[in-house]
């Protein structure tokens, strides 16, 4: 399914007391319901859904949202249809679900595959080996999808004050397959691994140099991983995609690209990410050792934690 948007102009206020800025209502119909919604989408025989929204009101605020795509198995996005669920002992059903990429451009199509996963998700099927089960059957019935718009620049609490829900539209029959969602994954970016330019041609290269979300945390967009960086070496950014240079996917400690220079204290050191940006996180004097981070894109903090 493919998503058009429309792009807001940015302008701003001069304070928090602007009589023009009030909180933005939720519900909004910005969503279009596709031209195909009354048809059954097999989600193994496409490469997406096509969908269409307008501008949303921001209370007055007006900039370049981020669009995310959120789905379920129900109209009020507040249960999962018993007839549906997994009751194993592992299983979590969920309300719904976002999915994980998100889009800035006014026409764009969700892959089936996010589509799928969101699916069984919603079920509470989290391991692949649960597909296996002689009691698992494919989903077939409506699917209910709606967006939420945010500002993906801003501090968490803006983001949180401002985000605008759509009202959800229907697809009237959606068919899934056997697939479950996968653990996200970032990479970092800079001399440990030897500045390979970030791009799909050394994907095999970056397979070692990648962060991972836990497997109880899919969608939390909070990544682990644990490095050895060699000494004189702790240079480094993070990357969302193999996009390049200057795809646009790049987060560091700051817009500029220019690097920052950092101290653990007692071995730690917490910071703000900058989402986008291109500067590094520096440590001049690094003498060599096991380092294990954790990046939360959500709320735009790293850790790094030297190991002994």
């Amino acid at each position: 399914m493919a998503l058009a948007l429309v792009g807001l102009s940015f302008s701003s206020c001069e304070n928090n007391t602007d009589p023009k800025v009030s909180l933005p209502t939720q519900n909004q119909n910005f969503l279009n319901t596709p031209a195909l919604a009354n048809n059954t989408y097999v989600l193994n025989q496409t490469e997406g859904v096509e969908f269409t929204c307008s501008q949303p009101d921001f209370g007055g605020v007006a900039t370049i949202p981020t669009y995310a795509v959120q789905v379920s198995l129900s109209k009020d996005f507040n249960s999962v249809p018993a007839e549906w669920k997994y009751n194993g002992a592992a299983s979590t059903p969920q309300n719904f679900i976002q999915l994980p990429s998100t889009y800035t451009r006014t026409s764009f199509t969700v892959p089936a595959r996010e589509i799928a996963d969101a699916i069984n998700g919603c079920r509470g099927y989290n391991d692949v080996d649960q597909l296996s089960g002689a009691d698992y059957r494919d989903y077939e019935g409506p699917l209910y999808v709606r967006l939420y718009a945010y500002f993906a620049t801003a501090d968490a609490a803006t983001q949180e004050k401002y985000g605008v829900y759509s009202a959800p539209v229907e697809l009237k029959s959606v068919i899934a397959y056997p697939t479950v969602r996968q653990p996200g994954f970032i990479y970092l970016v800079g001399a440990p691994e030897g500045w390979a330019g970030p791009d799909e041609a050394n994907a095999a290269h970056y397979e070692d140099w990648k962060l991972y979300e836990a497997d109880d945390q899919i969608g939390s967009e909070i990544y682990r991983a644990t490095f050895d960086i060699a000494a004189g070496q702790f240079q480094f950014r993070f990357y969302k995609a193999l996009s390049g240079w200057d795809g646009g996917d790049s987060m560091g400690s700051q817009s500029e690209d220019n690097p920052v220079d950092i101290e653990l204290k007692d071995g730690i050191y917490n910071g703000s990410l900058s989402v986008p940006g291109k500067g590094s996180y520096q440590i001049p004097n690094w003498e060599g050792g096991m380092v294990s981070m954790v990046v939360n894109v959500k709320a735009k903090t790293v850790e790094f934690k030297k190991v002994n």
